[in-house]
């Protein structure tokens, strides 16, 4: 009741009803309504409201709650609450469905604004969350944290900084964040696996920004994803509907979730020294839990009870393994039947001799698409070993229709000189399968264009008479390096004599003195 003499009170002062409504937090229909009693029981100054006290004002004033008509139906709450949980479904619908209900029975029922009223009460009351907007497990909205956070980085021996990935579930408001150490693909998409891990189930939609790691190109209807979010996406039977360009209002739970990430992540440890990416892991991680764990605002509950009590039953199930990143990519096969992943050479059948196929590399394994069909598999090479080569895949002889073989590059060797032939000769030799060295011998000749048949043939030779092993790189740098050349006379002369006037040992005292 003092809340009543205080806003009287505001008024009487000579405050508008208006400021005193702001002031309050209430409207200024309740500010009249309060001015009202208060003149019908003749509290008219503020001397009057002097001699008053929470005992008389209690008992003079009318009461303003009345029991509630129970001639009308009251609708099953706990049932609306759980049938809100299911895709499109409405309050509204809800309502119409109730009315159907009484009607058939012959009983009164509420109105819409009444039922919408009394489902919030009984909401707050027993509920964690208010299903008006969201539905539990729908979608997962994710983006990264605008500001970074600095760090050193013992492996660079400098101070770096770390992007924070967010992602938040709008129904109960729960937050994942992870420090990386930068923005690419795979830290994306590692953020999106290491989140539904922590979560212990996924999300029928994910909601991210048009980043380019993750939308190659935004459209609002045929949005061009990124081929790895896509295949991370179909494995864990989740679908990617990116927010249009420009509307932050399409993920406002991201947005928000990035702001307290901010506030409660990055400006608490804004003074902190952080020694390892390893230590900033675990005070994120920290200071993570401490937000989720934190009762939300004007409720008892927190945002890890909410997701508990509201949401988890309603996320999809984890596959067996976690999702292992897939790097997608295009190459053109070689005439050697292989192509080019990553500084290191994949046999493919010789039947898709010079077309593009598409490569799927993961920590394991590469294989080789055409025209969405897998023709080619290899265990994925890391050591000193170039190429992974399968004997089935290379032509027979008989079939190599464009006819490139050992007889074939020694004949055009043999057009430059006896040094070149020997290289090709040794290059073919020191191949596990003769297709391998295509590649290689092609370069050796391929010299000839940029520097001429002449100094080739004598890079050659300086090469075969230094190793066994001869390289194309190696021939490469001697030509680019002009030691192939031979010095005219006059040159070697100048530096032997290029070394200026010099002091003898008699000089220093060296020789015999008499």
């Amino acid at each position: 009741m003092s809340d009543f003499i205080t806003i009287v009170r505001a008024v009487y002062s000579g405050l508008s009803q208006r400021n005193v409504a702001a002031m309050h937090g209430v409207s200024r229909n309740t500010v009249s309504l309060h001015l009202r009693r208060a003149r019908d029981q003749g509290w008219l100054t503020l001397k009057d409201l002097d001699a008053l006290d929470d005992t008389a004002v209690a008992r003079d004033l009318p009461k303003n709650t009345s029991p509630r008509d129970t001639t009308f139906k009251m609708p099953d709450f706990d049932y609306v609450h759980a049938e809100l949980a299911k895709p499109h479904v409405t309050l509204k619908l809800l309502w119409e469905e109730y009315v159907e209900k009484c009607r058939r029975a012959d009983e009164r029922f509420y109105m819409e604004t009444q039922f919408r009223r009394y489902y919030h009460l009984h909401a707050r009351v027993h509920k964690a969350t208010i299903r008006l907007e969201h539905k539990p497990a729908l979608s997962l909205e994710v983006d990264w944290a605008g500001t970074r956070i600095a760090f050193f980085d013992a492996e660079a021996g400098k101070m770096s900084r770390a992007s924070l990935f967010v992602a938040v579930l709008p129904c109960s408001r729960i937050i994942y964040v992870e420090p990386f150490r930068d923005e690419k693909l795979p830290s994306w998409i590692a953020g999106h696996v290491n989140t539904f891990q922590y979560l212990g189930g996924v999300p029928k939609t994910i909601v991210p920004d048009n980043l380019k790691s993750g939308v190659k190109r935004a459209n609002f209807y045929e949005p061009d994803l990124n081929k790895t979010y896509q295949e991370m996406a179909a494995y864990y039977g989740t679908v990617i509907l990116p927010a249009r360009v420009r509307k932050p209002r399409d993920k406002a739970s991201a947005e928000n979730a990035v702001l307290i990430s901010s506030r409660k992540i990055i400006a608490t440890l804004r003074n902190t020294q952080i020694l390892s990416f390893h230590d900033l892991q675990q005070r994120v991680r920290a200071a993570l839990e401490h937000v989720n764990s934190a009762p939300l605002t004007g409720k008892s509950e927190s945002r890890w009870t909410s997701f508990l009590a509201e949401e988890k039953e309603f996320l999809l199930p984890l596959p067996e393994s976690p999702y292992e990143l897939a790097q997608w990519g295009k190459a053109k096969v070689q005439m050697n039947c292989h192509i080019l992943c990553q500084r290191k050479f994949y046999s493919v059948p010789f039947e898709y001799l010079g077309e593009e196929v598409d490569v799927r590399a993961t920590q394991a394994t590469v294989e080789i698409f055409y025209q969405h069909r897998r023709i080619a598999s290899h265990k994925r090479l890391w050591g000193k070993s170039d190429y992974a080569t399968v004997a089935e895949h290379m032509p027979p002889d008989k079939l190599f229709f464009v006819d490139w073989n050992r007889e074939r590059f020694l004949r055009w060797a043999d057009k430059i000189g006896t040094a070149t032939r020997r290289v090709v000769e040794a290059i073919l030799d020191r191949a596990v399968i003769e297709q391998q060295a295509y590649r290689s011998c092609l370069g050796v000749l391929s010299l000839r264009d940029k520097f001429g048949p002449l100094r080739l043939e004598r890079a050659c030779g300086i090469i075969v008479s230094r190793t066994s092993t001869p390289s194309y790189q190696q021939i490469k740098n001697i030509l680019e390096k002009n030691t192939d050349i031979p010095e005219a006379p006059e040159e070697a002369a100048k530096k032997e004599s290029g070394r200026g006037f010099q002091r003898g040992a008699g000089y220093f005292g060296g020789g015999d003195h008499a």
